[in-house]
């Protein structure tokens, strides 16, 4: 891609933004880039970051084009950028990046390798959508926080969902009456201690009109065994709840069976539940509906680019998922989320305030770690059941 630069064939100047990462991380950039609009009304704006997030530019409203760029660079603008913005990481690699394309002005963090370069120092602390706000600030561009809400155009519909009984009676879910709670396990003790028998499903399962229930979702018996758990809201509508069981590293997945609980007794109060993820999360995804007794049609991992899963997510009832853009993208819809938080603070990723939930057991590990952080495991089946049940009392859509 080729954008006019300073004075390029007398265009207007360019302004070029790193933020070579993903989904997230680009949702949580959006009011510093809303406020570089703002600020520079006649700059041609061309955001560096990976080409797979194209869609969400025109829901961001202050972006002209996008350039393909991941990871901290190299940014072959091709011209000398009037401005270059740093919105990538503290450098060293993004801001010569950014230096090596000659731009008039650079609006960057302070880093020790180079002193010539002025900015204010990184804070560690810092909420991720903070930082970039003050970064601004810091160089006379106000900022709101919480200027993150993306508006999804009428023409964009979630992708088709069979219903599991498609082929036979669909269940009563409109009953003014609450069902019996759906019997689950804490699930606070770790993987593996849900009290699933090998092959076996996760139970009780409440099976649609004329259906027996499958022998492999029935209530497990010995360690782990069912215990009462919330009474979830009825459905009334053909909304679905998301569940997004992926995370880019293993240290932020909630365990697949839990993910399998809270589905269960969704789908015993009649909500629609559905499975996302990428292509390379099928296989979890699968395992999630296996465990639940959800059909495949449920299933959306690697079926939903990302325009499906923005119309998705915006009209769905309840999202439940770890700390992964999926999270973001539901702050920046304003649909009710619970996410589950392990290794990394809520207070340096967590959602905005409204109708979200962020669990968090009070402690911090390894986000890259190979295993689920032992702080995402305190984190049980009932309280993210009572959770949900919270935000679908008061949120239903």
């Amino acid at each position: 891609m080729t954008a006019g630069g300073r004075a390029a064939a007398g265009g207007p100047p360019v302004m070029v933004v790193l933020r070579g990462l993903g989904l997230g991380a680009l949702l949580t950039a959006v009011p510093a880039l809303r406020a570089l609009r703002r600020a520079h009304p006649g700059h041609r704006i061309v955001l560096a970051a990976p080409a797979s997030l194209a869609p969400l530019v025109p829901l961001i409203g202050a972006v002209d084009g996008l350039l393909d760029v991941s990871g901290p660079g190299p940014v072959p603008l091709g011209v000398a950028p009037d401005i270059a913005v740093n919105l990538h990481g503290r450098g060293p690699q993004s801001l010569a990046a950014l230096r090596r394309t000659g731009p008039g002005r650079l609006l960057t963090h302070a880093h020790p390798d180079f002193p010539e370069v002025p900015g204010p120092p990184w804070r560690g602390d810092a909420h991720e959508v903070r930082r970039w706000c003050d970064l601004l600030g810091w160089y006379g561009v106000a900022a709101d926080p919480g200027d993150l809400e993306l508006e999804v155009p009428p023409g964009w519909v979630p992708p088709p969902v069979a219903r599991p009984w498609a082929a036979g009676q669909a269940p009563e879910s409109v009953s003014a009456s609450e069902p019996e709670p759906a019997a689950v396990d804490s699930g606070a003790a770790g993987p593996g201690s849900e009290g699933f028998p090998p092959g076996a499903g996760p139970g009780p399962y409440v099976s649609p009109p004329d259906r027996p229930a499958p022998a492999a979702c029935r209530a497990p018996a010995g360690r782990g065994a069912a215990r009462p758990g919330p009474r979830v809201p009825r459905s009334r509508r053909p909304a679905s709840v998301v569940l997004h069981p992926g995370a880019a590293a293993p240290a932020r997945r909630w365990p697949p069976e839990r993910f399998a609980l809270v589905s269960l007794a969704l789908r015993q109060a009649g909500h629609e539940v559905v499975i996302t993820g990428s292509a390379g999360e099928r296989v979890l995804a699968e395992q999630v509906a296996s465990l639940a007794c959800l059909p495949e049609a449920c299933v959306l991992a690697g079926r939903t680019g990302l325009r499906d899963l923005v119309a998705l997510v915006a009209r769905a009832r309840l999202v439940v998922c770890g700390d992964t853009g999926v999270a973001h993208l539901a702050s920046a819809l304003a649909t009710p989320s619970v996410v589950l938080f392990g290794p990394v603070s809520p207070a340096l990723w967590g959602p905005p305030h409204g109708p979200h939930v962020a669990l968090w057991a009070g402690r911090s590990g390894d986000p890259h770690g190979d295993l689920p952080d032992e702080g995402l495991l305190e984190i049980g089946v009932l309280e993210v059941l009572d959770a949900a049940v919270n935000l679908l009392e008061v949120g239903v859509r």
